[in-house]
């Protein structure tokens, strides 16, 4: 009995070759830069299984999909709906589509969104941490998918280009503004500092304090992870501190939300008793009781801008890094104690 012999395919070109189907394409079509040492293992898996491409397919393969994959952390801190919008108002009017994943900043789920948007051919990630492993991003650059940053940067990745807003600015601008209104006990409630974010903030604020001559006893600094959660956990930390800090600057406006939240439970008046100040200037800070100073980021700015600047690398073009201007916004969470 004569039966049909299996045609090779192209993923099976891509499991010989251990990389995606995507990168075996982009080495075949040549659309896009490959590092040699991927180029060689998909030239040797050609070769090794005799595989002829598909006229037909290859049609298909030489398009783009035109999809964008965002990878977010956090869909409940309202920081990332914002930055979402401003990605996808960029992407949709430039004729792609989006792919939205939210990993509840778990590291294995960052590593799997990114498996799984790869295996659907996204033309491009965005991503909002660095949880997937800075080897994997190089890898996945390495493959010719490119990639960017967006609110987060790294200087170990070479070419990965990324939008933020000067953090370390910021946390002077805190720094400086609750100085000036009097205060001499500091407290900061930092977001994690194994990321740029959470490092530059804190930098800022305690480099200015120092400035103005502060004694490092009169500062208090608290791990925090940027969650409401963990503003609130934070917040009972706080009130058992004796004597208590007179003002304190939260390294987000999710960890001040939750942070209130805990201070009105205890009947804590704000801000007779603690000055706070946040970090985002997210739409909810100045609905709640009371309105909350907060140093201003243009989050929606980082998303349109990180898609605007990801497109044009997908398109042939050279990327490019943007730092944008923190300001700050005064509300009524915090007092002159002069």
């Amino acid at each position: 009995m004569i039966s049909k012999k299996k045609k090779i395919s192209i993923i099976d070109v891509a499991r010989v070759a251990g990389v995606s189907p995507a990168t075996v394409s982009r080495v075949l079509n040549k659309t896009a830069r490959v590092s040699p040492e991927l180029s060689g293992r998909v030239i040797s898996a050609v070769k090794e299984l005799n595989y002829v491409p598909d006229p037909f397919a290859h049609g298909m393969r030489t398009k783009r999909t035109k999809t964008i994959g965002l990878i977010i952390s956090d869909i409940t801190n309202p920081f990332f709906p914002e930055l979402a919008r401003g990605a996808a108002d960029c992407i949709s009017s430039s004729g792609y589509s989006l792919i939205l994943c939210n990993t509840d900043a778990e590291p294995r789920k960052e590593k799997e969104y990114a498996q799984l948007l790869l295996n659907k051919g996204v033309d491009g990630l965005m991503f909002t941490s660095l949880r997937v492993g800075v080897e994997n991003i190089r890898s996945i650059m390495d493959e010719g998918i490119p990639c960017i940053l967006a609110g987060r940067k790294t200087d170990d990745i070479k070419g990965l280009n990324h939008v933020v807003t000067d953090n370390y600015k910021g946390g002077c601008i805190a720094g400086g503004y609750l100085f000036k209104l009097g205060h001499r006990r500091f407290l900061h409630v930092s977001g994690p500092l194994d990321n740029s974010t959470g490092k530059e903030r804190l930098a800022g604020f305690l480099d200015t304090l120092r400035e103005y001559g502060v004694d490092e006893r009169d500062i208090t600094i608290i791990n925090g992870d940027f969650t409401m959660k963990g503003g609130y956990e934070s917040a009972e930390k706080i009130l058992t501190l004796k004597p208590y800090p007179s003002a304190i600057f939260f390294a987000n406006d999710a960890m001040a939300i939750g942070a209130l939240q805990k201070f009105w439970e205890e009947r804590i008046d704000i801000p007779e008793v603690f000055s706070i100040i946040g970090f985002d200037n997210v739409r909810i800070s100045a609905l709640i009781a009371p309105p909350l100073t907060t140093v201003s980021q243009e989050i929606y700015e980082i998303g349109r801008l990180s898609a605007e600047i990801l497109i044009k690398i997908i398109e042939g073009e050279r990327g490019e890094n943007i730092i944008l201007e923190p300001k700050l916004i005064e509300r009524r969470s915090c007092r002159c104690t002069g």
